[in-house]
């Protein structure tokens, strides 16, 4: 039987699976159909069908002024809802919610539509992390819907929201009562798999609350529901609601049990592991004969037109080559001096190139061999974590048990062999995160660049971190940011002798801006350029390397790095 892993971080591994159905709430939202008679409007539609969200952007801002000048109340509260809704989706909350501030006194007794959008506002304020407002935007629209009949799908919605706010503010008796509404909403509508979701959010609930075995009846429930569902969202939950349950069991020290809900849960992940595998594979496969044959018809059309354009290429053919004749005449009249000039800027020409492809290729080669030592690193460093920490708990627990069984006085020699494990563990701990930082690959980038801050800090130097719309990226990708991010701190804390220093992160039009600045002693940008020193060479390559751009400007005032790099998901 596999060894069960301890649980160090429950706090936040069940915040995540309780955010996961809230966030899911937000981004899929009930969308209610606008009644557009205005032809401008409808256009504008179709460009924000087509992706064309700049263009639409443009003409929507003059129809507002339009339709506002004309005072007509239907276009306007339709146009503001599309700007509102186009400022949401690029992250704009504050503005989209001014725009939704700015339709309620138009619209009335409109209930349905009203709650809609006290639903959008509060869904903004919470993604924008200002929980109070949210919370008062939710009551809204749950006030408001008490006066609508039906529409039980919006209202689940709106209590799941809720409840996400109440147990963001730990009071988890109202996270509760709302998860509760949800899911019985879920259940009249007949969404047995997003019931489940909210049921096993809602056992992980009881779980902060230390109420283990409620906990466990929730987790159970949960699998009652799925049971024996195929889809992957059933697979997903009921995989959460093993792991939860092998916490749960651990925590009331049935390790037993612990184990046999651990298995579970390790068979399933395995499977679902498997199936991602065989998908990906489908998928390789079908782009292969796709483009297999797109090649055959391709040789079959190039076979034509070869033929067709057989007689009109020798015309051509003739005529380059008597162009070729007249060129040749002609250089030969060139005179000496001038036949020197041209080569001589020839020559120069093609050492550039040269110089240009050497140097990207230097570039290219350095990036490389430090991708492939951070690799190596995050390997061995899953190894010592995954697997040797796993190891050494498991033996830890074995001697536990064993002292449970011995009767008497326990030897000493386990106490000493438990102690010798415990520290083992420690320095494999250590070491893991030394090699590879586990912040960063639990939680992301901006969260690992706040912890680089905050370790790095000191009492001469003090480093604040600032993020703005930044989610969870492609790991590589997080991993040579953060790596750059590093290299940057490190010559800072051993060169500037500064005693403050910000890193600011932004997504902004699908780039990673980083701005790193300090009030140090700063350097001679154009001296450091030409000695190229090893540190700036290799951000600067992988900067490169990542299709990016590196600005750096410093004074005896300070100096400020931007960075933007082309973000992969």
């Amino acid at each position: 039987m596999k060894s069960l892993k301890l649980v160090l971080f429950i706090i936040f591994i069940n915040l995540i699976l309780i955010g996961s159905v809230f966030a899911d709430n937000l981004n899929h939202p009930i969308e209610f159909s606008i009644d557009l008679k205005n032809k401008k409007l409808i256009f504008i539609k179709e460009l924000i069908d087509q992706g064309k969200t700049k263009e639409a952007l443009q003409q929507l801002y003059e129809v507002i002024d339009e339709v506002e000048n004309q005072r007509d109340t239907i276009a306007i509260i339709n146009g503001r809802r599309m700007l509102a809704d186009i400022l949401r989706d690029n992250g704009d909350f504050k503005k989209s919610n001014l725009n939704y501030s700015k339709i309620i006194p138009l619209i009335k007794s409109d209930y349905e539509t009203l709650q809609y959008i006290y639903f959008k506002k509060g869904g903004n304020f919470q993604l924008d992390g200002i929980v109070d407002s949210a919370l008062v935007n939710y009551k809204k629209a749950i006030e408001i819907g008490d006066k609508i009949k039906n529409k039980e799908n919006l209202k689940a919605k709106i209590h799941a929201n809720l409840s996400g706010v109440y147990y963001l503010k730990a009071n988890y008796d109202k996270a509760i009562e709302h998860s509760k509404i949800a899911a019985n909403y879920q259940k009249i509508l007949g969404n047995s798999d997003i019931e489940a979701g909210i049921i096993n959010n809602l056992g992980g609930i009881y779980y902060m609350q230390g109420k283990y075995k409620e906990s466990l009846k929730m987790f159970q429930k949960t699998l009652s529901i799925v049971g024996d569902g195929k889809s992957e969202l059933d697979k997903k939950t009921k995989r959460s609601a093993y792991i939860n349950m092998a916490y749960a069991y651990s925590a009331l020290d049935d390790y037993k049990k612990a184990y046999e809900y651990q298995d579970k849960y390790a068979v399933i992940d395995d499977s679902l592991k498997q199936e991602l595998k065989y998908k990906e594979i489908a998928e390789i496969e079908s782009k292969y004969k796709v483009a297999k044959k797109e090649k055959e018809a391709q040789i079959e059309k190039n076979k034509r037109l070869k033929a067709e354009y057989w007689t009109v290429g020798l015309s051509v053919a003739s005529v380059i080559l008597l162009l070729v004749i007249y060129i040749i005449f002609k250089l030969y009249k060139l005179s000496k001096k001038n036949y020197k000039l041209q080569m001589a800027q020839e020559q120069l020409i093609y050492k550039s190139t040269i110089e240009k492809v050497k140097s990207d290729a230097q570039s290219k080669i350095l990036v490389a061999t430090l991708d492939g030592r951070v690799e190596e690193r995050k390997q061995i460093a899953s190894v010592l974590h995954d697997n040797v920490s796993a190891l050494l708990s498991a033996a830890n627990l074995h001697l536990y048990a064993s002292k449970k069984q011995l009767k008497g006085s326990v030897p000493i020699e386990i106490d000493k062999s438990q102690a010798i494990i415990s520290d083992a563990a420690d320095q494999i701990r250590d070491l893991s995160h030394k090699l590879m930082s586990s912040v960063l690959l639990k939680f992301g980038l901006a969260t690992a660049v706040q912890d680089l801050c905050e370790k790095a800090s000191n009492s001469t130097l003090r480093i604040s971190a600032n993020s703005k719309n930044i989610i969870r990226f492609n790991q590589n990708f997080e991993i040579k940011l953060f790596n750059i991010i590093t290299e940057i701190v490190n010559n800072m804390i051993k060169h500037s002798e500064a005693q403050n220093g910000v890193i600011k992160l932004e997504q902004l039009n699908g780039n990673l801006q980083v701005i790193i600045f300090d009030d140090g002693k700063g350097f001679d940008v154009d001296n450091i350029h030409s000695e190229k020193g090893v540190g700036l060479s290799q951000i600067e390559a992988r900067i490169h390397v990542l299709n990016g751009l590196i600005n750096i400007t410093s004074s005896n005032s300070g100096t400020r790095i931007f960075i933007s790099v082309p973000i992969v998901y």
